[in-house]
Order: C-alpha cells, then structure tokens, then sequence
C-alpha cells in the first residue's frame, strides 16, 4: 500500500477546495425547489416544541371540558394528567375556537419540547431539534434555511472524509475520498431533507476517526485526554442525533476487543463508552425519549400486521422478514453503498443475466490470477480480458453496459485483497475497521428485522453511517487500479466511467423530483403549499377577516398519535410556520371541507380562496 504522509502542497489545497465548491454546488441546487414531506413537517414543528396535530397546543384550538367518566369520579383535587398518555379518570371534550398567530406561537416549556419529540419522532434524534432550534432562530423559518442546516453537515463529511483518509491512510486517498463523498448521491439526497441524517453520519464519522486515534496511542504520548473527550461528545450526541448509532458503537466495541491491549486503554475506553452512553441513558429514563420502547413496541405490532395481512401493499410498504424478502432489501442496501453499483439491484433485471454477469466476473478474476498457466499468443493474452466481456454483451437480453459494468466491478473488487496482503501490520488493521464499518451496520439492520419479523427497517438510511467507510475503499482500490498493466486498467476504468453515467442520470432523477429511492417521490412535487398560502395570506388579509382551514378526519393509528380533535389541524399549524408570529390574524377550522384554504372577508362579505390542498400535501 503507498502512503504519502506528508504537508499540503498549494495543489492539495486547490484540489480540496475544488471538491468543496462542487460539493457545495450540488447540495444547493434546487434546495427549496420542492414541498417538504410528512417526515420535514415533522422537522419543523417539533423543532419549535410544537406536536404535530396539536396534542400539546390544545388551548390554541380549542376550549376543553372535563366531565367523569362513566367508572369514575371526577378528581377532588388539581389533577395533572401525564404528558402523552392520557388519563381514563376522566373524558375531555374539545369545541373548536378561533385563535391568532400570537395565541399559535405561545411561549414553549421545556415539557412541550419534550412532548412533542416523543409523540412525533419517538423521542429520537433530540440534540438534532435542539441544534436546528436555534439555527432556525437565527436564520427564520424556512424550507431553504432548514434544509440548508443539513448541508453544512453534509459539506463537513466532505471536510471529514479527507482528513480521515489522509490521517489513516494517504493524502491522494483523502483526496479521492472527499471527492466520491461530493458527488455521492446519497449524501446530495439527504443534505436535501429537513432531517438528522446528515448530522448523523459527520458525527459517527467524527466519533470514529477520533476513536481509531485513541486505539492506537502509543506509549508515552502526551495530550490524548481530548481525543477521549471528543470521542464521549461526538459518540454521546451522535446518539441523541439518531438511536442507531449504536450500531456504529458497537462496531467500536469489537474493534476494540481484537486490537485494544492495555489495561490503561480499556479502563479509559471502558469510562468514556458509559460516558457516551449516559446523555441517552438520561434521555429514555426521564426525558423526551421516556415513551420510546413503548412506541418502538407499537410499531413493530403494526407494522407486522400490515406485513403479514398485505404485503407490500401497505401505508408503510412492509413485507414479512422472510429470507427472500431480506435478501431482495439487503442486496440493494449494500449494492447501493458502492457508488460503482449504485441502483444495480433494482435496475439489473432477469436471473439469467446476472448469473451470466457474475459469471464472467469470476472468469476475469480467474483469468488475471491463472493466466501465466496458459500458453496463449503475446497478441492475444492482452486482449483476452475484452474479448470476455464483449462477448457476454452479446449474450445479454437488456441493460447490456450495466450488466458489462458489473461483471468489471467484480473482478475491481477482487483487489480488496490484494491491497490487503500488501499492506503493514498497522494498515491491515485500520483496513479491518472499514470493513467492518462498512458491513455490520446493514447487519445490524437485518438481525433487527428477523426480530420483528417485518423488512421496514432496511432501508438504506438507517445504514448511511457505512458510506463513508466504504467510499475510503474504493479510492484505495482506485490507486491501485492505477498500478495494473495496461488491459486491466483501461478495461476497469473504461466500464466505471460508464457507471458514473448512470450515476449521474440518477443525481437527474433526484434534481426532477423523480427518484422513489432518494426523493420518495415518482413524481415532481410543487414548491410548498402551505408557504406560498402564507405568502398569499400576508398579502390578502384585511383585519376583521378570518382565515379558515381545512379539516380533515384525522386517522389514530396509535395512543401516541392521539391528539384531541376528529378532526386534522395540520394545514393550519403548517401555514402558520410561515405567518408572521406577532400578527393577530383570525382563524379558524372549517369543518365543511377538506382541502382549501379560504378568507371569509368581513367587509367584502365574500370568501376568497388561497390554495388547494388536494393532491399536494406530500
């Protein structure tokens, strides 16, 4: 393995700057194009304390009325019912009020943040709400300015990802890493949602980069108390930024158990690991996240019913965890880690042409590893690595260069090991961690949906802390690509040139609206409706008017999503997102329809329609 441990040339610092700006470019580019999405809208009322569907804004809404119980008496005494679950000492009744922008923007408690997080994200990714908060306190209200917060992360990854192959391995490695991470559409597609994700991978990358340092402290060496200080921050908050960081934990775990050596190093790593973990500890005992496992629970009881009544063709999309509906999941997970395989499990059909691809993988391997056994003409012998792949292009009944890309994508990957035998102790170690990194996390994923027995877990988000990692291999594998004689070097990068092709369709996909995988959506989504009914608002609005909301009924699917209303306050807490908070406009639920947003005009005596909603909620 070539290392190049040495300083930033001015070169290295226009390249690095390069991958940045492009980096940077995409991630803004059409930013706010499109309306955010249930899980977005989620983003943006919890991080201002606020449950969506108003289970803590009650009074906001609505006037409540207390009245026994049929088993019960009405408690004597001032009763506080808990904060999600409510009580059977008593019924409520709720008659819907008008209400104002100031009456909508109350001042929060700190138990409304904490109700919020619990009832709209299971208490999950708290320290991510906290950060987006204060963002959004700075910066307003926003799609642009909440979806921007994800990209500063996304661009740190970039930051992140070079520092990290340059430390562990080689500057060109940081360079090329960085690169791949720039243009890597997975990393494009979630800078692009108002969700924790980003923040979630830097800070798994970060903790991990800082661990890796801490494995191999050598004897001796002085100022090591930061690194075990911000391998506790960046583990501890990576976990109260996304629950499945653990995963990532727990590979550290493992690693640990075959490389640490010192009694030292395992007191330290054994304080610093229940120092990370006690800022979560606190969270699911006496926090927001206090109501997670019995949502977790719900969940898994939901969501295997739906698995196991109507397959796939569920709200949730689920099947039963059967081996050939993991493996179809599992496949495309790792497939996609790989931006030389990106989408070929969904794209790549018929059994019979992926087993003549992986075939002719194989026989390329074979032939580069046997073919001095063979006697075969100086002409030929060079050619027979393209003649191999050109006549299976002709066997294939579609997708002829994807398939083709495959079968070379194979035989590339096959170098893994060589870059394996060739490296030192040390780096053979550190190569160990990134495989790893790159494996356990989807497993993770696998054994916990063979637990609840349905697949709504494999999805390739919940494993994205296995990119990096995987994206530091394949710059290793693309300088040593470098090293081959001239067939196999032409051939590999001929056919991943072609890939970046198909790569670059999917980024246009992503851009248009229409990727299922990376935007949810087949088709393009308009920009949001409920900031263009706000701009609309703000302009329309004469004072006495009223402005009336549509109210939909309201679908409980669990205890959890209980608000207080038949009725769904979602268009209305959404638009307000983008009123002005000290304006006192009028408004009001109508209950006669379920998808317009109107002003009934005082002084005019007509109504005036803002927006319809049907069709466009996302």
């Amino acid at each position: 393995m070539v290392h190049t441990y040495k300083k930033e040339s001015l070169q290295t610092w226009i390249t690095l700057a390069v991958i940045l700006i492009i980096g940077i470019a995409l991630r803004l580019y059409h930013l706010d194009s499109y309306s955010i999405f249930f899980d977005e809208k989620s983003t943006m009322v919890v991080s201002q304390g606020i449950v969506l569907e108003g289970a803590n804004q009650k009074e906001v809404f609505s006037t409540r009325k207390l009245s026994p119980s049929p088993i019960w008496q009405l408690p004597t005494t001032k009763y506080h019912p808990p904060a999600v679950l409510r009580s059977f000492t008593y019924n409520e009744t709720f008659y819907p009020r008008t209400f104002t922008s100031s009456e909508f923007w109350a001042p929060k408690t700190t138990a409304d943040y904490f109700e919020a997080m619990t009832r709209s994200d299971i208490g999950n990714g708290s320290f991510y709400y906290l950060l987006l908060h204060f963002w959004l306190e700075v910066t307003g209200i926003s799609d642009f300015s909440a979806r921007l917060f994800s990209v500063v992360f996304s661009v740190f990854i970039i930051g992140l990802t070079y520092l990290f192959g340059k430390r562990f391995f080689s500057m060109n490695t940081g360079l090329i890493a960085a690169g791949i991470v720039a243009i890597e559409p997975f990393f494009i597609a979630y800078s692009h949602q108002a969700r924790n994700y980003s923040l979630t991978f830097f800070l798994t990358l970060l903790a991990t980069y800082l661990f890796l340092q801490i494995i191999e402290i050598r004897p001796g060496q002085r100022n090591t108390v930061w690194l075990y200080i911000g391998y506790i921050l960046a583990a501890g908050l990576g976990l109260l930024s996304n629950f499945l960081v653990i995963a990532v934990l727990l590979v550290h775990a493992l690693y640990a158990l075959l490389f640490l050596r010192s009694v030292s190093g395992w007191v330290k790593m054994a304080f610093s690991a229940v120092a990370a973990l006690s800022g979560v500890t606190w969270w699911l005992l006496y926090g927001g996240g206090k109501y997670t496992f019995y949502s977790l629970n719900h969940q898994a009881d939901e969501y295997r019913r739906y698995a196991e009544t109507n397959p796939g063709n569920n709200p949730f999309g689920v099947y039963p965890a059967t081996f050939p509906n993991i493996l179809n999941k599992s496949l495309s997970i790792f497939s996609d880690l790989v931006i030389f395989t990106n989408g070929m499990a969904d794209s790549l059909v018929g059994k019979r042409n992926a087993l003549i691809s992986i075939l002719v993988g194989i026989l390329l391997i074979v032939w580069y590893r046997y073919k001095d056994k063979f006697r075969i003409h100086e002409f030929i012998a060079p050619r027979i690595p393209y003649i191999i792949v050109l006549l299976s292009a002709l066997v294939y009944t579609s997708n002829k260069f994807q398939f083709c890309v495959l079968s070379v994508v194979i035989f590339a990957s096959s170098f893994l090991y060589d870059i394996y035998k060739d490296a030192d102790s040390l780096q053979r170690r550190r190569l160990i961690l990134l495989y790893m990194m790159a494996l356990v996390p989807t497993l993770f994923l696998i054994v916990m949906a063979i637990n609840s027995g349905h697949t709504s877990g494999l999805q390739q988000r919940y494993s994205g802390f296995s990119f990096p990692y995987v994206i530091i291999l394949i710059s290793l594998l693309l300088q040593y690509f470098s090293t081959l004689s001239a067939e196999y070097r032409i051939l590999i990068f001929f056919f991943l040139t072609i890939q970046f092709y198909f790569v670059g369709q999917r980024l246009q996909e992503f851009y248009q609206d229409r990727s299922v995988k990376y935007g949810q959506f087949a088709e393009a989504r308009v920009p949001n409706p409920y900031y263009a009914a706000a701009q609309k608002i703000k302009k329309e609005y004469q004072k006495g008017d009223t402005i009336l909301y549509p109210a939909f009924k309201l679908e409980i699917l669990s205890e959890m999503d209980r608000s207080f209303l038949a009725y769904s306050i979602r268009d209305a807490q959404l638009t307000n997102l983008y009123l002005p908070k000290s304006l006192n406009y009028i408004q009001a639920m109508d209950t006669t329809q379920v998808d317009k947003i109107l002003i009934k005009r005082k002084i005019q005596k007509d109504t005036l329609e803002i927006i319809n909603l049907k069709g466009i909620r996302y």
